[in-house]
């Protein structure tokens, strides 16, 4: 039958105060860095910026998103992680992509006017006249 050996005081304390200093050194390290966005959104035109209500605010390939207040203002409803992407979108403006990095906690986006092409009937002169047949 084999004996096991006794362990000194020393050695334990030794022994303690090593995993100690490796759960201090590793649990400071941020491999996966939550990051809380907040911000505004705003549309420059031609002649005037104005803030953007109902904006949409969504991270790139999923659902997930939020809109703009009255203000302009959101806030991104998950904590998002370094090297994310929001992709900011309102109607007669261009689409934005922001890559998230250590400073993007408060955010100031600027959508610039799109170019718009108005779809329709050309202005003419000539009368609509229905091509279905007269019936009785």
């Amino acid at each position: 039958m084999k004996t096991l050996k006794k362990v000194s005081a020393k050695q334990t304390t030794k022994l303690v105060t090593f995993v100690l200093f490796l759960t201090l050194l590793f649990s400071g390290v941020q491999t996966n860095a939550q990051i809380l966005v907040k911000g505004v959104v705003k549309g420059k035109t031609a002649t005037e910026t104005e803030v953007l209500n109902g904006a949409n605010i969504y991270l790139k390939g999923t659902a997930i998103g939020t809109s703009s207040n009255k203000k302009g203002e959101f806030t991104f409803p998950r904590k998002l992680k370094i090297g994310d992407v929001l992709v900011f979108t309102y109607l007669g403006y261009e689409k934005k992509f922001v890559k998230i990095n250590n400073d993007a906690t408060n955010l100031a986006i600027t959508l610039l006017e799109d170019a718009n092409e108005m779809l329709g009937a050309l202005n003419t002169n000539k009368r609509f006249k229905s091509k279905r047949k007269q019936g009785n």
